[in-house]
């Protein structure tokens, strides 16, 4: 029963991250996730593969805070700090979510 009980646990911390490009055609090249208060990004989730428009990357993932960095082609990054990772979460990349066009939008 207690094994029972402890993998029902393990299946409740369990969450899934699907990262959609929908960037309207640049290629991803890197995608780092870290969790909150690590000191770095850590490794390349893509490897040697790359995200095109359209493609999804879902990575599986303990439930918590996770900060999500993504660079495409150009060395353009797409930030996403200290996000809740909760069951099922999706992230649909676009334009918009460019941290230099976050910085001009608001002013800075």
């Amino acid at each position: 029963m207690a094994l029972a009980v402890a993998g029902l646990a393990a299946q409740a911390s369990a969450s899934s991250l699907a990262i959609t490009n929908t960037t309207g055609g640049w290629d991803m090249m890197s995608v780092y996730i870290s969790p909150f208060g690590a000191a770095g990004w850590g490794e390349n989730r893509l490897g040697d593969s790359t995200l095109t428009e359209g493609e999804t990357l879902s990575i599986e993932l303990p439930t918590g805070i996770y900060s999500i960095r993504l660079i495409d082609e150009d060395g353009d990054t797409y930030t996403r700090m200290n996000s809740p990772v909760m069951g099922s979460v999706e992230w649909a990349v676009t334009l918009d979510d460019l941290d230099a066009a976050q910085a001009y939008s608001t002013g800075g």
